[in-house]
């Protein structure tokens, strides 16, 4: 019985790896940062810059959101840096604060642009 139960943990384990691996070749996160500035029409250094114009700030929201959903073998330091930020906890801010606006209803527009501009060819920098 626990050989059988390390082998379906190590089973398990073997496919969450493929799973993660696929998700950083299908959505690499210059790639995603990308979309989102995109979709908002906005530069990635605009994006990425220290200003705060709401839609600067809301687009920033945004590709936490997404990069948070799409790429879960990154942590909130990592997404910050991503966003040129330096802490965890404007990550954290950030996609508490869009899950708030994706529940409202808001920027459906924008989410519904970053998935098309996504599906489009896959590319294989990162």
């Amino acid at each position: 019985m626990e050989s059988k139960f390390k082998e379906d943990v190590a089973r398990l384990w073997e496919a969450h790896k493929a799973h993660m691996a696929e998700q950083r070749r299908r959505y690499p996160a210059k790639r995603i940062v990308a979309a989102v500035a995109e979709a908002h029409e906005l530069t990635v250094d605009e994006l990425h810059s220290i200003r705060r114009p709401r839609r600067y700030c809301h687009a920033r929201h945004h590709a936490a959101w997404e990069l948070r959903r799409r790429r879960q073998d990154l942590g909130l330091s990592q997404i910050a840096a991503h966003l040129n930020r330096t802490d965890h906890t404007t990550a954290h801010h950030s996609y508490t604060t869009f899950c708030a606006m994706v529940a409202q209803g808001r920027y459906a527009a924008e989410r519904a642009r970053v998935e098309a501009i996504l599906a489009e060819a896959p590319c294989s920098s990162s």
